[in-house]
């Protein structure tokens, strides 16, 4: 799930472009990734330093994890951009490149006051089963679920922990938002509203001055030490795949994010680059 703001993908594919490396194998200065929003803070921040220093043009659109590896499958991207892990049959068909580890945030409202949410809390809460903040020790106000859509990693890392069903996240839902940064709209315009989405796209929407905040989950603070140090529970890998060995622009883009400057881009990020 990303919306990257270089450009859109539509526009990059002209009809003179030649085949070349990785899973879009075209010839050509530019990188296409497409697929999970997650990755979307990391790709933008590393084609902005690329095409400064080597002239590279990397450019991407999101639709979540799985429409990056059907994308990857099927030629129309150079590298897939993956928050999941992939099944044994997705890992078969493409070579996995681990990037980062991300941390899965419990968002509100700004104004809502609560201090954290324990598991077994938050099943109530999505499964309906409670249905107001006060029951814990927030206003009078009924609660507003908001899911992922279908094929975002978020979702299925949120069900992997909760142990919720498709079936719960589909019946109990009061709104299904797609990438992060429209679960973090929703919220920041609906008080009484829940959602889980990138710590690091919070942070990030808090810093800018949207109204929305982390809040403790299993008494644990929200915050990128704890991912790194995983005593936070709710994180998960990051991954850009392809479809072969990757050449080209796709190598430069894979080789520069696992480098040390790479690194210090992720970490810029509000993400956990792998040691």
């Amino acid at each position: 799930m990303i919306r990257l703001r270089v450009a859109l993908v539509a526009s990059l594919i002209a009809p003179t472009a030649f085949l070349t490396n990785g899973c879009h194998r075209r010839q050509t200065e530019q990188v296409v990734v497409t697929g999970a929003s997650t990755l979307y803070p990391i790709v933008q921040m590393a084609a902005e330093e690329l095409r400064r220093t080597k002239g590279l043009d990397v450019m991407g659109q999101g639709g979540g994890s799985t429409r990056g590896f059907e994308d990857c499958i099927a030629g129309r991207n150079s590298l897939g951009a993956m928050a999941r892990e992939l099944a044994p049959e997705e890992k078969a068909q493409v070579i996995v490149f681990p990037i980062a580890y991300d941390g899965v945030g419990i968002v509100v409202h700004a104004s809502n006051q609560i201090a954290g949410l324990t598991t077994e809390q938050l099943r109530q809460i999505y499964r309906k089963q409670t249905t107001n903040w006060s029951s814990f020790g927030g206003r009078n106000d009924r609660i507003v679920v908001v899911h992922k859509a279908e094929g975002h990693a978020t979702r299925e890392v949120f069900m992997k922990y909760t142990g919720l069903t498709p079936d719960e996240m589909t019946r109990f839902t009061d709104v299904t938002a797609g990438d992060n940064a429209q679960v973090i709209r929703v919220i920041a315009n609906t008080p009484n509203a829940i959602g889980y989405v990138s710590l690091g796209e919070v942070i990030k929407a808090a810093e800018a001055g949207q109204p929305v905040r982390l809040v403790k989950f299993n008494g644990i603070e929200p915050v990128m030490e704890n991912v790194t140090n995983k005593t936070y529970p709710l994180f998960h890998p990051l991954y850009l795949i392809s479809k072969g060995e990757p050449k080209g622009g796709s190598r430069v883009l894979l080789d520069f994010l696992r480098s040390s400057e790479g690194k210090a881009i992720i970490r810029q990020g509000n993400y956990v680059p792998l040691e």
